[in-house]
This record gives C-alpha cells, structure tokens and sequence, in this order.
C-alpha cells in the first residue's frame, strides 16, 4: 500500500532558531515516523543567518525521510535583513515611507503585512510538488498566518490549520485585532469552515476561536506542546544541596516578561535571612527574538551578576538535555495573559525538576503545572514573593522527598510530544484514507480548564 503525502508548510524550520520551530520540527519527525512521505515546504534557510540565527545541531535532529523544499521569501522579511548592500535607495532616503510601501505590497495578495508576499513563491512551489507527487493532506503551522494561505493553493486536498497563537487577538494582551464580522474576520472564518481540522495549542485559545466562529467549531480540537527528548534525557536522583543553581532556558521576551520582577525578587532571595544558602542562576537563550539585547536588558543581567546570577547565552537544542542536568531547579519565566502556555513549560515538567513559576497565575500555564509535585509559585509578581518561592525551593533542596521526586518525574512524561501527536496522525491517517491496523488509543491528560 503506498504511503499517505504530506505537504507541510512551515516558514520557520532548522537550522532557523525562530520560537516556532521546535513544534515544526516534532510534527514533521512525528508523520514521518509514523510512515508518511513528508515535504516540508520552508523558507530559504540562507535568511535566517540575518534575521534570527541557525543552529546546524537541530537541522540534523530532522528525519532523513523528510524532503524539505527551501523557497525565496518574495520580499516578506526584508524590513529585517540588515545587510546595508540591499537597501535600496528609498530605504536609505525615507526609511518610513519605505517600510508602508513594503507593507503594503506584502498585503497585495493576503490580508497580513510583509508576510503576504510569501504567497505567490511558496504557492508555486506548493503547486510544483503536488505535480511532481499529488499531495494527500496539507498542514500549515501559522504564524505567519499566509502559511494558511499556501495550505488552499492546492484544490480539493483536504488542509489542517494549525495555530500556535490567535490570528484574531493578541494572547498577551487579549484585545481583539479584528471582529468576527469584519472583512478580516469574515476572511478567516471562511478558511476555518473549510479546514478538515483546526490545531490549537490550549483550551483556552480554542474556546475563544469556538465562540467566535461557532460554525466552525466541530473542526477545533487542542494539541498541545509537548517535549521532545534530546540527548541525555533520564530521571534525575533527588538533590540534597545547600548551594543550589537555579536555571532559566529560552528566549528573554525582557518587557513581556516579569523579568526585572525577577531579578529583584532573585537579588532579595540572596541576600535575605530567609535564605538556604548561597544561591546561583544560570540563564540560557536568546535576549530577543532576534538575539540582540538592548543596553537595559545587558545592565539589568550585569546589576545581578555580584548576586551569583550570570546569562551565558544561547545553546543548541540538542544540548538542552546536558544544560538541565548541571541544574538543581529550574525558574519559569512566561509572559501575562490568560491564553498564554508557553513553548517551555512542558519541557521544563519532563525534566522532573523543581519549577520556581514567576508568572500570573491565571495563566493558561498554570493548569499545566498546578498538579506537579515540585512545583514553587511565586503568589505574585513582588520581590517578596518572588524571594519566597525561591526560598521554598531551595529549602525543598536541602531536604528532598525522593517520593516527590519520583512523581514529579512521572507526571512530567505524560507531556511526551510523540504521545500527544500519536492519536491525532491516527485519525488524520483515517481521514486521507490510510488507516493503520491497530488504532492508536488517546493519552490520558491531566484535567484542563
């Protein structure tokens, strides 16, 4: 029997380190393992060296079976290529006028700006492969939402929309970009009502897509992130220690998150009465999406250095597993907003690890976490609570339950990716007319909102 064709189109994949591709790379590995023939169809690998950086390690974590197809970006991420030798002379002499004119252009073909001139190549080259080998499904991972775009350039193959964010509302915020009813909205509840699924990754973002395009809602289902295990991935032994090193991995959002809140929380955890013992931190990743750090972010981090809390810079996926292990703990970092999860917050579980969580606690995050057993909230975002959370934590160090350590280890692999994705690439099987013999049973979950 010939193998089902997937066509997944994804704008950020390895080498690029952008936030999305983590997810992109787990669905990708995931179809193939489970037997499909899987193109990925991606932007040209060469433009994430100007825009966001590429880590070679994680390009060599993707299937060998995978066919990745690399297209020109038609101009969508110009206003953020650096490279003086392509300014045009309109850029140098009305830099303004310059980037509304490219926004423009960038809507001419989809209603979103710069990227909407990604369409017309990654469409052709969408086209091309379906000559060459008819395509069975499309899936489209989204943002930028024009991936969606490309998903419907493929008359009568059945397309998956997947949302790691919300097209219609700003998840930080929660205000609306537009109404269901507007032109926009009235644009995307049509590419919705004729989707075979829609992919959310929570309940909460789903139940606000439901209640906003209920015509559309029997396609919704929520798979969420998950962890993908990289090498040296095991059960860590209950820590006794008095001198713990906490450890933050992941791109530093400095203004979305309650980043300075934790420093200064951190600065009064080490210097408190209340202390353990002398306290160190070690921060990992990027200081922005595009890895440069602006004189406040770089003098917040010096302030804390003499407070044993040191950023060291970004680190290859595959070497997250060995950062984890030199750690005693871990600090969860999220921005506010009741839909946001955070791409980490799963890895993090699956380390089983203690968790310091400095977030808003109405976050979607927090049904994720309320049940692990190593889990320290600050109650809010002061100093003191922040210090205090910390303190609790390294308290619990310096006296472990092994008993907490061995269920914090076990719940946290029930956020395993492969076990999330395995019962939804079933039923896609079923829908492209492919099923497998056995049927996949779904993951038990812990309860969600």
């Amino acid at each position: 029997m010939s193998k089902p064709h997937l066509l997944y189109i994804a704008f950020a994949f390895p080498p690029s380190t952008a936030s999305s591709v983590y997810r992109c790379t787990a669905v990708a590995n995931a179809f193939a393992e489970d037997g499909w023939d899987v193109t990925v169809l991606t932007l040209d690998r060469n433009i994430w060296s100007e825009i966001s950086g590429v880590d070679q390690k994680l390009a060599d974590s993707v299937d060998p079976r995978i066919r990745v197809v690399q297209v020109d970006d038609g101009g969508s991420e110009e206003p953020a290529r650096g490279d003086l030798r392509r300014f045009s002379r309109l850029r140098i002499e009305a830099p303004y006028l310059w980037k509304e004119v490219a926004r423009r252009r960038g809507r001419k073909d989809f209603p979103e700006d710069f990227h909407g001139a990604w369409l017309a190549p990654a469409s052709a080259a969408a086209r091309s492969i379906h000559a060459e080998k008819p395509v069975d499904l499309v899936m489209a991972s989204a943002g930028p939402y024009v991936s969606f775009g490309v998903a419907r350039c493929l008359e009568g193959v059945p397309y998956i929309m997947d949302y790691r964010d919300a097209w219609a509302f700003n998840t930080f915020s929660e205000a609306s970009k537009y109404t269901p009813d507007s032109k926009q909205g009235r644009f995307e509840a049509e590419y919705l009502c004729n989707a075979a699924q829609v992919w959310f990754v929570n309940g909460p973002i789903r139940d606000e897509y439901a209640r906003r395009y209920p015509d559309a809602a029997d396609k919704m289902r929520v798979v969420e992130n998950g962890f993908d295990p990289q090498p040296g991935h095991g059960q860590p032994p209950p820590r006794q220690t008095t001198t713990p090193t906490f450890g933050y991995l992941g791109t530093l959002l400095y203004e979305r998150m309650p980043t300075q809140e934790f420093l200064d929380g951190w600065r009064q955890a080490s210097t408190g009465e209340g202390s353990s013992g002398k306290l160190h931190a070690v921060f990992r990743g990027k200081m922005s999406s595009s890895g440069a750090a602006s004189a406040e972010v770089l003098r917040a981090f010096a302030d804390v250095e003499a407070f044993g809390l040191r950023h060291l810079g970004p680190i290859s996926k595959r070497d997250v597993a060995k950062f984890y292990n030199r750690l005693d703990a871990l600090v969860l970092l999220l921005p506010s907003g009741k839909y946001v999860t955070g791409g980490k917050t799963a890895e993090y579980l699956a380390t089983g690890l203690p968790i310091v969580s400095v977030h808003d606690l109405g976050i979607a995050a927090t049904y994720q976490l309320k049940d692990y057993p190593l889990w320290f909230p600050a109650k809010d975002l002061t100093p003191e609570s922040i210090a205090a959370a910390l303190q609790a934590c390294a308290d619990a160090l310096a006296h472990p339950d092994s008993a907490a350590w061995q269920a914090a280890w076990e719940y946290g692999q029930q956020f395993a990716r492969s076990a999330i994705l395995a019962p939804v690439i079933s039923d896609l099987r079923r829908l492209v007319g492919h099923p497998l013999q056995q049927p996949v049973a779904e993951v038990q979950r812990s309860p969600k909102p």
